[in-house]
């Protein structure tokens, strides 16, 4: 095990070093585990493939479940470190083994760890025992315990606000399962051959960024014609979903005129309110005025595929 020196959290520094090591290897982060093994409930593969062959992109945008985890986790290594009678601190360094880049919330010595602690708040799990650990935190657990080699503990606040301190137990098995795929998957990554390894797990989306487009043809297998229908049907359901929705809202409108709640034997089942105008900006207007402060902030958009199912022509 390599300790790496790790640098501020969230900076285009920091995720670039979760992408490649100095000589271009393809890493992965004890995050990436449960999409890797599909078992993320927010990430395919497929995102985690796209992920690895992309840029990576500073996000400054505001989540609060990430600034909840980052406000309350000095609280859960605290408490940690308050039930297992030892001091934890968070590491300045990140520990680097094969593909494997682990960040660690808390550990007893950073140069020399014997225990691992990983944060996790949470409003879906209730946790309380081992078994209550959902699978997508013991995939990334396997990913600690593969590295760092020593017990992983994860400090929780869960749904009921209650706080716990749950040791994973180790699976070798899953272990080795969990490197095993892990190979595999940078190895796609690095010849570009996970359109064909995994191809059952990107979305048209991820297809198109991936995949160069050609003037060619390809004769499709017989199952196509079931994913035409299915693509014809669901526009064809769409847009009589918008009329009847459009047909909907305007006899409740008839009905409520200047009220803002509708009542039915008493009870409110439906309101219509006033909001604020969002503002928006004249483009038309601004570039007519200022053409040459427009150009300088113009950007032009990625190309992007467009689906259309060819109808047959009547005779």
């Amino acid at each position: 095990m390599r300790l790496i020196q790790k640098p501020e959290h969230g900076t285009l520094e920091w995720l670039v070093g979760r992408q490649k090591d100095e000589n271009g290897n393809v890493l992965l982060g004890g995050s990436d585990a449960p999409a890797l093994m599909g078992a993320s409930q927010f990430k395919t593969r497929g995102d985690l493939y796209v992920d690895k062959t992309t840029d990576p992109v500073v996000d400054t945008s505001f989540n609060m479940a990430f600034h909840r985890g980052n406000v309350v986790e000095p609280v859960l290594v605290a408490e940690a470190s308050r039930i297992l009678g030892i001091s934890l601190l968070t590491p300045d360094v990140m520990y680097r083994e094969g593909r494997w880049n682990i960040n660690s919330d808390g550990v007893d010595n950073a140069e020399s760890p014997t225990v691992n602690i990983e944060c996790k708040t949470t409003t879906r799990y209730t946790v309380t025992e081992s078994d209550d650990l959902p699978i997508e935190w013991r995939w990334q657990g396997y990913a600690q315990m593969a590295v760092m080699n020593v017990p992983v503990f994860f400090s929780v606040l869960d749904a009921r606000q209650n706080l716990s301190v749950v040791e994973l137990p180790r699976d070798n098995m899953m272990i080795d399962l969990l490197l095993q795929e892990s190979e595999m998957f940078c190895e796609a990554v690095e010849n570009n051959s996970g359109i064909s390894d995994y191809l059952d797990q990107f979305t048209a989306d991820q297809i198109a960024r991936l995949v160069d487009v050609t003037e060619t043809s390809v004769e499709l297998p017989d199952e196509a014609q079931t994913w035409l229908t299915m693509l014809d049907e669901a526009r064809y359901n769409k847009k009589e979903a918008e009329e009847a929705e459009r047909e909907a809202k305007d006899a409740l409108a008839r009905l409520l005129l200047g009220n803002e709640i509708g009542l039915f034997n008493g009870n409110k089942v439906v309101t219509w309110k006033e909001q604020a105008g969002k503002p928006s900006l004249d483009l038309a207007g601004l570039r007519a005025a200022h053409p040459n402060i427009v150009a300088q902030f113009e950007r032009t958009g990625s190309p992007y595929r467009v689906m259309r199912i060819v109808k047959k022509k009547e005779k």
